[in-house]
């Protein structure tokens, strides 16, 4: 008898005492606007460091700085769209506009693609009808963001300020194991921060367009609800597999494929139900809860994507979640902390490599 009410009280001394070393091992929460303000600024640091104005090699991104490649797309929204989806963007069933989509590693640092390492999709939706060289439509571009895995290691602009503390942002083990192992206590360790990491980027691919992608971070869908955005390949990986000894096999794959035929990826949404969270980001929301619901389709032609001139335009070519329309604004601690960081990001690689930022509607009909 004295042993069946010994565990549960050692179990709750235990699950306490993890909560209290937890609570007091770590700092204390700065407000949301100066978490924002200090991550930009150490960001901006690091950029100054790693790309100082002397410098002659060109500045690359803040995150996601290689790039596999930027793919010419068209987006058409689904013609029997529910009225309970026709929202924004995806306001009018079977539009259609011009795209650009930059697959790239999440690496602060370019490597090879064979090293661990998370992989992005980012989606720009032109307000253009792809039929017309002239624009027909005027709201302004539609920036959609994905990684290949459903959940962000972190939860919110404080654990963003904690991980840009530790250095993560350089983007190497030692810094990173710094934010998951930030001492000797083991009731501070983010464990299953740790495990979300791992389990991305160790998740290996055969070609950018043969992975699931998912945004991770929710938006508003109408003055009313928020979902979260997925991207599926249209069909199952076909073909043979690529040489991963090679550093450059994603864009070796995405280059031959689309050399050899069309591509194309499907656009979900998934509805946030009930209490999922909207600023936790390192949280999934289930799809048995809530199924990805169809938006639309990418289609991407036949196309070169080492073209002259592409990868330059590529480079030039900035994405942020807040180029979003207002009832598809994003939301979350996570999302403003990436919105004030992109912008800082793009302005100094810009300002840095003295380029002037591609106008994508104009590449699109260049390309």
């Amino acid at each position: 008898m004295r042993k069946r009410v010994a565990l549960p009280l050692l179990f709750s001394v235990l699950v306490g005492a993890s909560f209290l070393a937890e609570r007091f091992s770590r700092e204390k929460p700065l407000p949301e606007d100066q978490a924002i303000a200090e991550i930009v600024a150490r960001a901006r640091a690091l950029l100054t460091a790693t790309y100082p104005g002397s410098a002659r090699e060109p500045a690359l991104r803040g995150a996601h700085a290689k790039a596999s490649g930027c793919v010419k797309a068209v987006f058409t929204v689904d013609s029997d769209l529910s009225d309970a989806l026709r929202v924004g963007s995806f306001g009018h069933p079977g539009e259609r506009y011009k795209a650009w989509i930059r697959f790239s590693n999440s690496a602060f640092t370019p490597g090879p693609d064979k090293n661990p390492n998370g992989r992005g999709m980012a989606l720009k939706l032109i307000d253009a009808d792809p039929d017309h060289a002239v624009d027909a439509r005027t709201n302004p571009p539609h920036d959609l963001l994905f990684i290949n895995f459903p959940a962000y290691f972190l939860a919110d602009a404080n654990d963003f300020l904690a991980f840009v503390r530790a250095g993560g942002l350089q983007g190497d083990q030692q810094h990173a194991l710094r934010y998951f192992f930030p001492g000797y206590n083991p009731f501070a360790w983010r464990l299953r921060e740790a495990a979300i990491v791992y389990r991305n980027a160790t998740r290996e691919i055969a070609s950018p367009l043969r992975t699931d992608y998912w945004s991770m971070t929710p938006y508003k869908f109408g003055p009313d609800h928020a979902i979260k955005y997925a991207a599926r390949p249209c069909i199952a990986s076909t073909g043979p597999a690529p040489a991963k000894d090679e550093p450059d096999y994603l864009r070796d794959a995405l280059k031959g494929e689309l050399n050899k035929a069309p591509g194309c990826m499907e656009l979900f949404a998934q509805m946030r139900v009930g209490d999922m969270p909207l600023d936790d980001a390192s949280l999934e929301w289930s799809q048995e809860l809530s199924p990805l619901r169809r938006l639309g389709r990418i289609d991407m032609p036949l196309q070169d994507i080492a073209a002259e001139g592409r990868d330059e335009a590529c480079e030039n070519l900035s994405f942020n979640p807040d180029n979003a329309p207002a009832l598809l604004a994003p939301l979350g601690g996570v999302n403003r902390v990436r919105i004030r960081l992109y912008q800082a990001s793009a302005a100094y690689r810009l300002g840095h490599n003295g380029a002037i930022a591609t106008d994508p509607e104009k590449a699109w009909d260049h390309f």
